[in-house]
């Protein structure tokens, strides 16, 4: 006699089914990222070098007077920055306008001035890095307000483009202590992204050696993040960086803790000194140190 299938049976098999597809899903990412790993950083090595190269050529070129009173009347953390980082600053600051797309989506183009800020902005993150971490960006599209199809956001962020709402964009950058700047964040999930293709908030190779030593950082700072906001505490690192996370990934502790480490270094070192130590080593800066300069 024939074995009748009975209704739990069939949802065991349907429940097995979906499993097999949650598994094959993510074989298939996995092995996407595996291939980006080891060719897809190989296509773009060319444009990396390029972009090194374009900031060699700016060895010792530097802004106007106007273009750096425009810094320092909009930018928060301008005068923050100490004086002997401004000369590797604005070579980037110059490289970067010349080599990345800025479109306006309101049907105006995107203005010098607002080239500069986002330059600005997104170089000070590397500063002390190659222009090579932005190797797979190809543009930054501004929108007045709201971005299309992600209008519950403030600024996306993929491999290859950056979408800020310029409104929102301008209150963050113009505070320099609150740990919130929309730009450094955005820009922060681009550096995330180019090593391996996912921004999961180890911004180094997975054949890098401190690969590990990233991921059990981020694992403890996820883990602070919970307990701290559950327990209705203030903390440096925005709530945000620990309640976003995506099939075991992390991606918004890297880019949070990116905008607590220039905007509130002093803080973040103090309450976690652990991931102020990696970014200071990765970022190649100390911003806890840094003073308001008055000139």
């Amino acid at each position: 006699m024939g074995y009748m299938f009975q209704a739990g049976d069939i949802a065991l098999v349907l429940l097995l089914g979906i499993g097999g597809l949650v598994a094959l899903v993510y074989i298939v990412e996995r092995a996407r990222t595996a291939a980006f790993a080891k060719s897809g950083n190989r296509m773009n090595t060319q444009r990396g070098l390029i972009l090194d190269r374009n900031l060699e050529k700016r060895k010792g070129e530097r802004l106007t007077a106007g273009q750096r009173q425009l810094l320092t009347g909009t930018i928060g953390l301008y005068n923050w920055v100490p004086k002997e980082l401004h000369p590797p600053w604005e070579e980037r600051i110059l490289t970067f306008i010349d080599s990345f797309i800025f479109s306006s989506m309101d049907g105006r183009p995107a203005t010098e001035e607002m080239k500069l800020l986002v330059a600005a902005e997104a170089c000070l993150l590397i500063i002390k890095r190659p222009m090579s971490d932005y190797r797979h960006l190809r543009r930054i599209q501004l929108w007045e307000n709201e971005i299309e199809g992600a209008e519950h956001a403030r600024g996306t962020a993929t491999i290859d483009e950056v979408n800020f709402s310029w409104k929102h964009l301008m209150q963050t950058i113009a505070d320099a202590r609150d740990g919130h700047n929309l730009v450094l964040h955005e820009f922060a999930h681009v550096i995330d992204f180019a090593d391996d293709g996912i921004a999961q908030s180890i911004p180094v190779s997975p054949h890098a050696p401190n690969y590990e030593e990233w991921k059990r950082t981020v694992d403890d700072e996820h883990q602070r993040l919970m307990s701290v906001y559950e327990s209705g505490k203030n903390y440096a690192i925005r709530a945000y960086g620990g309640y976003e996370s995506v099939q075991g990934d992390k991606p918004e502790i890297f880019s949070c803790a990116t905008s607590a480490f220039f905007e509130r270094g002093s803080r973040l070192r103090r309450e976690s000194p652990q991931i102020y130590s990696m970014l200071k080593r990765f970022y190649g800066m100390d911003p806890a140190i840094w003073r308001k300069r008055t000139d």
